[in-house]
């Protein structure tokens, strides 16, 4: 909620992004390109990059893969990863829990009932699709989450600057973009409400 309420605020933001993480991101940016090309050759493909947009909560980005399949829609999103998280994936046939809120909210601002994500093994180019069904399951993680994200954004609107949800060891407050703005002893202060961090999907 506090990176958030910085966010909006229009802070700056400080990426740590080293080589190795570029070249990763180049990586994946080709691979979506190859794979959207491949699957376009099936005749399945309706839309590549679909913006998407909510107002309740704010929200943008952009979808990889719109299929038409037997006249409805069906989201997809690719997503590049190392052999061993790889191997995870498909084992287990379970998205990462970041991934599975995407798709989840691309599929409840578009309406979609299915969904998929698509893993590319960065060493082999093997390929693991993992289906998303907008089930009750799915239904409750997603709408849980609109209705966190609504809060915090309400929350912003009214101008109370959130506690901090993370230590300053922490992974997560480490690696955070606005931690400089966060922390600044001149700047935000403490926080005057306490929102809980969104617990992502198990």
């Amino acid at each position: 909620p506090r990176y958030w309420f910085i966010a909006f605020s229009g802070a700056e933001f400080d990426e740590k992004f080293d080589a190795t993480a570029i070249a990763n991101m180049l990586n994946g940016t080709y691979a979506h390109e190859r794979l959207q090309k491949i699957i376009e050759e099936t005749g399945v493909l309706k839309e590549i990059e679909r913006e998407i947009l909510s107002e309740d909560p704010p929200i943008r980005g952009f979808a990889d893969l719109i299929l038409d399949w037997n006249d409805t829609e069906i989201v997809g999103e690719i997503k590049t990863t190392k052999d061993e998280l790889f191997a995870h994936r498909q084992a287990s046939m379970k998205p990462s829990s970041n991934h599975l809120l995407q798709i989840l909210t691309y599929m409840k601002v578009t309406g979609a009932e299915e969904g998929f994500l698509l893993y590319e093994n960065k060493n082999t180019q093997e390929i693991c699709i993992i289906p998303i069904s907008m089930n009750e399951r799915n239904s409750s993680i997603i709408d849980s989450t609109f209705d966190w994200m609504k809060q915090v954004y309400e929350n912003y609107t009214k101008g109370l600057l959130p506690n901090r949800s993370f230590a300053k060891t922490t992974y997560t407050c480490q690696n955070c973009p606005v931690r400089k703005t966060c922390w600044n002893k001149s700047g935000l202060g403490d926080g005057v409400v306490e929102i809980g961090a969104l617990v992502p999907p198990k």
